[in-house]
């Protein structure tokens, strides 16, 4: 038996549950193409590919994305990374990629979770358990639940136009055992924004991989953000932190309060990109491939505010108004 028939086997056995659960930002990298962040027209013509595939092989599949309040020591191994991007001139995935994914399956007709009541492994875990659905994920973590009922595959393939999926075989457990949460965590299928922003508070990594020669992007975007933040209302300033690079990382902190100077600019994206962006010049020393993924960021970063306030998706944004230099 070939691998492929193998699969087919293996997947076969589920075919009672028809339900599958997906941790998709576990495979952003299946539909961004690292590096190259320009991608997203490509992202969603793979997005609505295996979406397609999916229905071909009789699944019914939900998303889940995690919009939750993070514990310490996922916030301290999310500050290692983006510190280590910092420090080496990288950013492998492009800025907004969360928003855009959770964009691009809900224009195939796909429910899109945003877990805010628990930690996102917490939800899709007791969801699949309860709804009696397979889980699609790489992560490990999800063998730690007492009790669970659920199927883990930890990839995928077409074939035939139908989507295959690998079982997890390697079964060890590493981290501590927990119980399924009962009832099942809330959810809101409405991408809740910046959510951090109810507790006064904004913290991001870099968006580009030119923070050598350039201050952190959103930094350069602040204005924007401040007249964002006088139209939630919010009465107090927010605390921003984003890691800067000056022979070493070191992180800026700031308290910003709301401003509504620059409100105009939030409902008009051209103008906004141009107010700030018109006249950057590139520096001699970087490729094609740096250059191109930090114009991307400089995109992204106004048009996702300017989204934000308009109601309008990033991807549309993105289609309408970006320039790729």
């Amino acid at each position: 038996m070939d691998e492929i028939t193998s699969q087919l086997a293996t997947t076969s056995l589920s075919t009672e549950k028809k339900l599958l659960y997906v941790d998709v930002l576990n495979f952003s990298a299946s539909f961004f193409q690292p590096n190259e962040h320009w991608c997203f027209r490509k992202a969603r013509k793979k997005v609505a590919d295996f979406v397609k595939h999916a229905k071909n092989a009789d699944f019914e599949i939900k998303v889940f994305i995690d919009a939750f309040t993070e514990s310490e020591e996922a916030i301290n191994k999310w500050r290692q990374r983006r510190e280590n991007e910092v420090r080496n001139g990288v950013r492998r995935l492009p800025q907004g990629m969360n928003t855009l994914l959770g964009e691009l399956f809900k224009r195939c007709g796909v429910e899109v979770c945003y877990s805010t009541e628990a930690d996102n492994d917490d939800t899709l875990a007791s969801h699949a358990h309860h709804d009696g659905a397979s889980i699609l994920s790489q992560d490990r973590d999800f063998l730690r639940y007492n009790g669970r009922k659920y199927d883990i595959f930890i990839d995928f393939s077409i074939y035939k136009k139908k989507l295959v999926l690998k079982r997890r075989k390697d079964m060890r457990c590493t981290a501590s055992k927990r119980d399924i949460i009962t009832p099942a965590p809330a959810y809101t299928n409405r991408d809740p924004g910046i959510v951090s922003l109810s507790r006064h508070i904004y913290k991001r990594g870099t968006p580009s991989p030119l923070t050598h020669h350039f201050t952190n992007t959103h930094i350069l975007v602040r204005p924007l953000r401040q007249a964002y933040y006088a139209h939630l209302g919010l009465e107090s300033s927010v605390l921003e932190t984003f890691p800067l690079f000056d022979g070493q990382v070191r992180w800026d902190e700031s308290q910003v309060p709301p401003d509504d100077s620059m409100k105009d600019l939030l409902s008009d994206p051209k103008k906004a990109y141009d107010y700030f962006f018109k006249d950057m010049k590139r520096p001699q020393d970087v490729s094609d491939k740096d250059w191109n993924n930090h114009v991307y960021a400089t995109y992204a970063v106004v048009f996702e505010f300017c989204g934000l306030y308009m109601g309008v998706p990033l991807y549309d944004l993105l289609v309408a108004h970006a320039v790729h230099p």
